[in-house]
C-alpha cells in the first residue's frame, strides 16, 4: 500500500468531508463541492470512497485500510467506484427534485431498493451495560454492502422524514444539501462556519458601502 493511500485511509477525517447535513444519503451526495468557484470531486478513487466511509462512520479505520490494499486499483474496484458515483449521481438527482417540490423517479426508488435487497451479514447478539441487544453486522469485506446504509438513510428519509425540510444552502455559489432538524426550520446555510459566516460578511460589507455612499 502507498504512503499516500495508507495516510487516507488512517485519516480520513483529515481529507475534507462534509458531514453537515444531518442525513447519510445527502452527505453522500455533498462530496460533490465547488471550491474556488470551480465544481470538485472528493471521491476521485476507490480509496477515497473507502476514507469517506471510515469518516462517516460506516467501518472502522483499519476494515477501511484493508479495503483498499484488497481493492483500491484492482479492476473489479475500480467498477465497484464506478457503481458507487452513478448511485451518488440517482440519489443527488432525487434530492435536487425533492429540494424543488418535485416528486420522485421510479428509478430513484428501483436504485435504493436494489442496494436494500443486496444486504449482507448477519445478526449476532451483544452484552451491554444494561444488558442485551441484537445487533446486525454488515459484511463490508465486499465495498458494494457500503452501499446498504446509504439507500437505508435515503428510503428512511423518503418514508419518515418531512420532506419539506430538505434544503440546498442558500449560498448561490454553494451545490451543498442538507436536512434542516431545527427547531424552527429556519435553517439557511450548510454549516454557519462556511457559507453563513460568508453571507454574513457579505451583508456587512454592503452596509458598509451604503452608509458611504450615503455620506458621500
Amino acid at each position: 500500500m502507498s504512503k499516500e493511500v495508507l495516510t487516507k485511509a488512517k485519516a480520513p477525517e483529515t481529507i475534507g468531508f462534509f458531514f453537515v447535513a444531518g442525513n447519510l444519503s445527502i452527505d453522500f451526495i455533498n462530496t460533490q463541492i465547488v471550491e474556488n468557484n470551480a465544481p470538485k470531486d472528493l471521491l476521485t478513487d476507490f480509496a477515497d470512497f473507502a476514507a469517506w466511509a471510515a469518516a462517516a462512520h460506516l467501518l472502522e479505520k483499519p476494515k477501511a485500510e484493508k479495503l483498499i490494499a484488497d481493492w483500491s486499483g484492482q479492476t473489479e474496484g475500480v467498477a465497484i467506484f464506478a457503481e458507487a458515483l452513478k448511485f451518488r449521481s440517482v440519489l443527488r438527482e432525487m434530492f435536487v427534485r425533492l429540494a424543488q417540490g418535485k416528486t420522485v423517479h421510479k428509478t430513484a426508488m428501483m436504485a435504493i431498493n436494489r442496494e436494500i435487497r443486496n444486504q449482507r451479514g448477519a445478526v449476532e447478539i451483544r452484552q451491554t451495560a444494561t444488558g442485551y441487544k441484537k445487533q446486525f453486522l454488515a459484511d463490508f469485506r465486499d465495498p458494494r454492502q457500503l452501499f446498504v446504509p446509504i439507500a437505508e438513510s435515503a428510503a428512511d428519509l423518503l418514508c419518515y422524514g418531512n420532506l419539506a425540510n430538505l434544503r440546498k444552502c442558500e449560498n448561490q455559489d454553494c451545490i451543498l444539501y442538507f436536512y434542516d432538524t431545527t427547531k424552527n426550520h429556519t435553517r439557511r446555510w450548510c454549516s454557519m462556519a462556511g457559507c453563513g459566516n460568508r453571507a454574513k460578511a457579505a451583508a456587512f460589507y454592503h452596509r458598509q458601502r451604503k452608509q458611504i455612499d450615503r455620506k458621500n
